[in-house]
């Protein structure tokens, strides 16, 4: 799913007809017409370090991309109405199963989780059956099906991974990371006995 290989990747656009025809390093569509891909981004520092490694990683391969600067609030709104060709959003798990984060494939969500706007006839069946199994075995498969309908057809593609670092001080008692994005503030408390003198 994340593997790096700019050979594999030359490899297959160059198998379905995305070729560099006029020699000037980039590749065309099939039909000759120019390839340009638009991805749409923010002014921050961070975002701009990646948006230089997807310019670079994208140039190895021999495809042009322009960046459409917006304010996130534009991006997202142009992301639910379906007005963007390429675009980066984070994403937290909310709860203790998946059913959430697939929603991000469900057809009827189209325009609201669903910005990839990804409709398939198949994924949505099983999303829909999930709504009604209580956890256990059966249920576990049917989200098996759905990643492995997510993978084909590819939606989405994960290429950041979020990586947090907590320090606290020995004084601030029970303080834990929640696994889902839950609320934590009201279960620590200060120990002053263990803070320095």
């Amino acid at each position: 799913m994340s593997e790096f290989n700019p050979a594999k990747a030359r490899a297959l656009l160059d198998m379905f007809g995305y070729i560099d025809r006029d020699g000037d390093g980039y590749r065309e569509l099939p039909d000759g017409q120019p390839l340009r891909l638009v991805r749409r981004t923010y002014s921050e520092a961070l975002q701009r370090q990646l948006d230089a490694l997807w310019q670079k990683n994208l140039k190895a391969v021999g495809l042009r991309v322009d960046f459409q600067v917006a304010q996130w609030p534009e991006n997202l709104k142009a992301a639910q109405a379906g007005n963007f060709m390429i675009w980066s959003v984070g994403s937290s798990a909310s709860q203790l199963d998946g059913q959430s984060g697939m929603q991000r494939m469900y057809g009827p969500a189209k325009g609201g989780a669903n910005l990839a706007r990804f409709e398939n006839k198949r994924f949505d069946e099983i999303y829909d059956r999930l709504q009604a199994l209580p956890n256990g075995p059966e249920r576990d498969q049917w989200f098996l099906e759905l990643k492995r309908i997510t993978i084909a057809f590819a939606p989405y593609r994960y290429h950041v991974h979020r990586i947090y670092t907590d320090m606290v001080h020995p004084w601030l008692i029970g303080y834990r990371r929640p696994l889902f994005w839950n609320r934590w503030w009201h279960m620590v408390d200060i120990d002053p006995t263990l803070k320095p003198a």
